[in-house]
């Protein structure tokens, strides 16, 4: 007859196994429009107690009129982790434009299954879906998936307004990227649009280097381009 510990420890075995978070870290980069240098960037990747984690991104505007008007935007995501995927817990982003500010919040309360959303003035509740990311954390997402070795499309949800969308990505090959840390290997990743605005998004992560971004291409619809080159990894 089996022990309870061994009924337990049998049952432990089938499980399986959790991934765990991404490594922390803490990059710079600087920020290009149209290949201009614009401005400079940080993010930051740290765990929490609680079996929490805090992804921050810092923008300043240091040159032209980004630097005249003041531009500054900080995006803060919380986050747990179920099995290998994070959840959004809150997500705060502020952006200061001169004496223009705007802001965009996400709270989701898994355990009563709602999700706040708020832009500027205005509330949303969007039904709330195991996983549920907000964009700045869909970073954090791709890495893990491709530290896990997933290929070919990996789909997320975001909350919208009212609604939860859908952004879908595709993961790409291994390919050599010339960076201000050098030649490293990353393997990129595209976002994949179901409309035919011309937008397109690319991020490149660091094989090597935990899959931190190495690099991020914002092409928009009038082909103006915003772009995200690392200099330096903590």
């Amino acid at each position: 007859m089996k022990s309870a510990w061994a009924t337990t420890l049998l049952a432990l075995l089938a499980l399986p196994a959790l991934a765990a978070a991404p490594a922390p870290f803490s990059a710079d980069y600087e920020v290009l429009r149209n290949g201009s240098r614009l401005g400079e960037a940080t993010i930051r990747f740290s765990a929490l107690d609680g079996g929490r984690y805090q992804l921050q991104t810092t923008t300043t505007g240091t040159e032209g009129l980004a630097a005249l008007a003041g531009t500054h935007v900080e995006e803060r995501s919380l986050l747990s982790w179920h099995g290998d995927q994070p959840e959004t817990l809150d997500y705060d982003y502020v952006q200061k434009l001169g004496w223009k500010t705007r802001e965009r919040h996400v709270r989701v309360d898994a355990g009563s299954k709602n999700i706040d959303y708020q832009d500027k003035d205005r509330h949303y509740a969007p039904a709330y879906r195991p996983g549920v990311l907000d964009r700045q954390a869909i970073t954090v997402a791709l890495m893990q998936d491709v530290a896990l070795g997933k290929t070919g499309d990996r789909v997320y949800l975001v909350p919208d307004k009212d609604q939860l969308a859908t952004w879908r990505y595709r993961i790409n090959s291994v390919s050599s990227l010339q960076t201000a840390l050098g030649p490293q290997r990353a393997r990129r990743v595209d976002r994949i649009r179901e409309d035919d605005s011309g937008r397109k998004t690319m991020v490149w992560l660091a094989v090597d280097r935990g899959f931190v971004p190495l690099r991020m291409l914002q092409t928009e619809e009038n082909g103006e381009t915003i772009e995200m080159r690392i200099v330096s990894l903590r």
